[in-house]
């Protein structure tokens, strides 16, 4: 199959996790005999090497004053003005909906939606102008594309119901999980301009003295970029690593992850992460959509009053944390892995051209 993506995101190794979840797909394609190109439009230019079957081009500058007009009829279009066409022979993948405008007039295109604004403004209760614009271009993208795939069962209906097809998260699993930590280090790596992660972290700074509380001793270790501008102050066993160049570095000291989600939509790459490195994960009923494992080998799930005692019972069972790390790794491995996440892709591609 040839296929052909637009990317905001640059799919460079220590890039955003939208890059490494968009280079885990391709690479899992490529692995699978499949012939790609790509094109990515990121706003920050990439500072790592971007693998071969990627340019990277920006959109051209144009005077603010048109871009505000043109977003009255056609909001979020910018990225139309690149000048890059698809292969005519090649399926074109739009691999966000800001992408879409690259390949609109392309036949039978499609367009991956990993997450849906309608459903997240409210769950943060921050509707505001961006969001109405987000929330514009994203129907309009939706009734157009010939082909919507989405990356939870909620995101596929909320964006275009019977039409869209629902796709794994790809994710670079690393051939062997961490060892398992004994001590009750709980561990939250995230990046801190995304604003469901304030939520969260607000959420689990809330209950973290109770959960010391019940676990003497036990430590909170933050990290990832932006942390600095959190304001997080200081609680007892709270540690700020901030950035790190790699999860395991962070994930490696950590007997649990914990993640209090919000309401909002998508797959949470946190979540997956931790699991694939076989780290244990507390979460909420949002921290587990878009996750394809078995219950029993995913994450513990606790809604927003359960969560800190759903989080002592686990750093207070090292044994069941030893269980749930064994489970996790292949569990993630065998859906979320690029070859099998890009299997997937394909099989879910030509599934909706045979609709």
């Amino acid at each position: 199959m040839r296929l052909a993506f637009v990317s905001r995101h640059n799919p460079t190794p220590e890039g955003s996790q939208d890059g490494k979840i968009f280079r885990a797909l391709v690479e899992g394609l490529l692995a699978d005999g499949h012939e790609v190109t790509a094109m990515s439009w990121a706003h920050d230019q990439p500072h790592d090497d971007m693998p071969d079957w990627c340019e990277y081009r920006p959109v051209p500058y144009e005077a603010g004053w048109k871009m505000h007009g043109r977003a009255l009829f056609k909001p979020r279009w910018d990225a139309a003005r690149i000048e890059w066409r698809p292969p005519a022979d090649a399926t074109a993948i739009a691999e966000d909906p800001l992408s879409w405008p690259v390949v609109a007039q392309h036949p039978g295109a499609a367009v991956v939606f990993h997450y849906l604004t309608k459903i997240d403004a409210p769950a943060l209760r921050r509707p505001t102008p961006p969001d109405v614009q987000d929330m514009r271009h994203e129907r309009r993208v939706a009734a157009r594309a010939s082909k919507v795939l989405a990356m939870s069962d909620r995101v596929a209906r909320a964006a275009a119901g019977r039409r869209a097809t629902v796709v794994p998260m790809a994710y670079p699993v690393p051939p062997q999980p961490l060892d398992v930590v004994d001590e009750p280090v709980v561990a939250l790596l995230a990046s801190w301009n995304w604003a469901p992660n304030h939520a969260a972290l607000d959420r689990l700074l809330a209950c973290w003295p109770a959960v010391r509380d019940a676990v003497p001793g036990a430590r909170l270790l933050l990290a990832g970029r932006g942390l600095e501008t959190m304001g997080v102050g200081t609680l007892a066993g709270v540690e700020q690593v901030g950035a790190v160049r790699r999860p395991a570095d962070v994930l490696g000291r950590a007997a649990v992850v914990a993640y209090p989600c919000p309401g909002t939509s998508g797959p949470k790459v946190k979540v997956v992460e931790a699991l694939a490195y076989g780290v244990p994960v507390v979460t909420t009923p949002a921290g587990v959509e878009g996750l394809h494992v078995a219950p029993e080998d995913g994450p513990v799930v606790a809604d927003e009053h359960r969560f800190a005692d759903a989080l002592v019972a686990l750093l207070r069972d090292p044994a069941r944390r030893a269980a749930l790390a064994a489970r996790g790794h292949p569990a993630v491995a065998a859906t979320h892995a690029p070859l099998p996440a890009a299997r997937a892709r394909v099989t879910a591609l030509g599934e909706v051209a045979r609709v």
